[in-house]
């Protein structure tokens, strides 16, 4: 980076001036630029924190309800897919059997899934301590 120097009629050298300008502003956004990647990084370190703390917070019950909340579909589906697909192998007499059994089994992830549905993160209940009970709301 040149200085601006005078020439013996005391002009300054506007190329020299130019240069000199132009390099403190791209140092000056290299710094801003820089700046910045330090804040998002700071911010994606905080938040990934957050979400490490949630998941340790997160109880058992609440994670099988989510993976039933995602998943309960498939396993119905393919229960029932092999239940039809078994038909083929299973003797006659035995059917009965195999559908009560693969009734019970996809009523009762319907009744698991219908509770994770209606309860949502049990928001409706009541302090353990405070005696009041849960006030529900019918929607019209």
């Amino acid at each position: 980076m040149e200085k601006p120097t005078m020439d013996n009629k005391g002009y300054i050298d506007v190329q020299s001036a130019l240069k000199l300008k132009e390099a403190e502003g791209r140092v000056e956004r290299e710094r801003r630029e820089a700046e910045g990647r330090v804040e998002v990084d700071k911010l994606n370190a905080e938040s990934d924190a957050m979400f490490r703390e949630l998941l340790i917070r997160e109880s058992a019950k609440e994670t099988a309800s989510k993976h039933l909340a995602k998943f309960a579909g498939f396993y119905l589906t393919f229960l029932v897919c092999t239940f039809i697909f078994s038909i083929q192998f299973v003797p006659e007499t035995s059917i009965a059997v195999v559908a009560g059994l693969i009734t019970l089994v996809v009523t009762n992830l319907s009744t698991i899934l219908k509770g994770i549905v209606e309860n949502g993160d049990d928001r409706d209940e009541p302090d353990k301590g405070s005696g009041v009970p849960p006030v529900k709301t019918k929607l019209q």
